[in-house]
């Protein structure tokens, strides 16, 4: 963890001048996992029709809203909305670069920021109706090449990049891909 966090204290993120853009924020989650390795907190979202993405792998978070004072803040309330957990500011680690959310192959006029947490203790996840699963995965499964696979969906002819992540309850496969591989992809650059 020593080393995540001293290449995310170096690292300046890109940031997307959001001029009449819309704006979200994810809460990338870390906690110590088995054997010295580190673990990142995804959600399964919930199958709904009014969530573009709908079923898929994410980080907790949503949009900014009036009452939030920042953009960190709105990652900090959408976790706690969701899956029950309360990080606080002097949690945070780091943050990433800005994405441009996209959907259904096309670009949204909707800037995405993901904010880095370290907990040093097991939290007791509890899913509101947004989310479907929640699950820990090491880092180590996330870098492992063997892992990555093109992920055919029915957006678009062409596959996108992705990573199997195992298998849920349901016995159906978990595979990162889209908005959140992106995240995790830089997350991984910045800190190999």
């Amino acid at each position: 963890m020593e080393h995540i966090l001293g290449a995310l204290g170096r690292f300046s993120p890109s940031l997307i001048d959001t001029d009449g853009m819309r704006r979200a924020a994810v809460a990338m989650i870390l906690r110590p996992g088995k054997e010295g390795d580190v673990e990142a907190l995804f959600i399964q979202r919930a199958e709904s029709e009014n969530d573009p993405w709908s079923g898929q792998l994410a980080f907790p978070g949503g949009g900014l809203e009036p009452n939030d004072d920042s953009l960190a803040d709105a990652a900090l309330r959408e976790t706690r909305e969701e899956i029950g957990v309360d990080l606080r500011h002097d949690l945070q680690v780091g943050r990433i670069d800005d994405l441009q959310g996209s959907n259904r192959g096309g670009s949204l006029n909707l800037a995405i920021s993901c904010f880095i947490y370290h907990l040093d203790h097991e939290p007791s996840p509890k899913p509101n109706y947004e989310v479907a699963d929640i699950f820990w995965s090491p880092l180590s499964l996330l870098r492992d090449e063997s892992r990555q696979l093109q992920y055919l969906t029915r957006f678009r002819e062409s596959p996108y990049p992705g990573i199997h992540l195992g298998h849920a309850r349901t016995g159906a496969d978990r595979i990162l891909w889209g908005l959140t591989y992106r995240f995790v992809q830089r997350f991984l650059e910045v800190t190999a």
